[in-house]
């Protein structure tokens, strides 16, 4: 497989969905298990649903190797590419602020790739974010906009709100994408395809929509004490939850996108977080959600772990 980083660009706001029913909650990064649906959705429409079968029954088989691989979205500034920030790692080697300010400390939830992977001394922290070097611009501002709803039997109006994020010039999110190159024209077609339809919710209203470019880049050295996670994990029962060293866990449901669907939910899954430490290399698990009553096309749930090795002690 070859690695590239996607880069998007928004051309429109977006929405991700924090909680369920609540669209006056907006997240900011994306989830690996909601790239992966947008991709499969989209090579679906361009390919048909013969080949998207064959493409995710390849999923389903208890195989280490999968076709493409994808991890969460995180911010970008200009070339600071940022990641989960590595639970229970000290920010302490970095700054001397960080000591007399534990709340400071706290709020960090993002780290440059360049301070985990380069001999930097310092650090420059803003809000949530941990950079390499001194960023004032702000990467993105969440705006409120006024919806109206109609009563279909009073016809009585409701107004309510609906949140959404603009992200600033020369700011973004990015995600790895691991990938074969026998797919590799499919999978970037169906990335443009996305691109135009847009990623999230409110896409009615043309929200999600980006521009993106691919990088290629070496994958870092496999061979390490302990990794973090990139994406979110299901973990399979090869994998030891005795090497899970430092971690979060998050519930995921939704309702299933599909033509042939309409209000169906997914199972609720309960998944390993973004930054949490393993010991040893976790595989993940891509999960067979199709109901009992429907035999249209496949419905799974990703949650293969996409590891990067650290050679740092956290």
């Amino acid at each position: 497989m070859n690695r590239y980083r996607v880069k998007l660009s928004f051309k429109t706001p977006i929405h991700i969905g924090y909680r369920e029913g609540a669209v006056d909650l907006t997240d900011t990064i994306i989830h690996s298990d909601t790239i992966f649906s947008g991709i499969i959705n989209c090579y679906a429409l361009l390919y048909g649903n013969k080949k998207t079968k064959e493409l995710a029954d390849l999923f389903l088989k208890e195989e280490e190797e999968t076709p493409f691989m994808v991890s969460s979205a995180f911010y970008y500034v200009d070339d600071e590419y940022l990641i989960a920030r590595p639970f229970n790692f000290s920010l302490e080697r970095y700054t001397e602020d960080i000591k007399e300010d534990i709340k400071k400390d706290k709020k960090v939830k993002y780290i440059s790739e360049r301070v985990l992977f380069s001999k930097l001394e310092k650090l420059y922290i803003k809000g949530e974010f941990a950079f390499s070097k001194d960023i004032q611009k702000e990467i993105y501002k969440v705006e409120e906009r006024p919806r109206v709803v109609v009563d279909r039997f009073t016809n009585a109006t409701h107004i309510y709100y609906s949140s959404c994020s603009r992200f600033n010039e020369g700011c973004g999110l990015w995600f790895y994408l691991d990938v074969e190159d026998g797919i590799k024209h499919e999978i970037k077609s169906a990335i443009k395809l996305l691109a135009d339809e847009g990623i999230g919710g409110e896409r009615s209203y043309g929200y999600g929509q980006f521009d993106f470019s691919m990088e290629k880049i070496e994958s870092r050295v496999e061979n390490a004490k302990q990794y973090m996670l990139l994406s979110l994990c299901i973990p399979n029962e090869r994998d030891d939850l005795e090497k899970l060293k430092a971690y979060g866990l998050i519930e995921r449901t939704g309702y299933i996108s599909s033509p042939y669907l309409k209000s169906k939910r997914y199972m609720l899954h309960t998944m390993i977080k973004e930054g949490s430490i393993l010991g040893d290399k976790f595989i993940g698990n891509v999960v067979d959600n199709t109901p009992s009553d429907f035999d249209i096309h496949r419905v799974i749930k990703y949650g293969k772990a996409f590891l990067i090795p650290l050679g740092l002690e956290v």
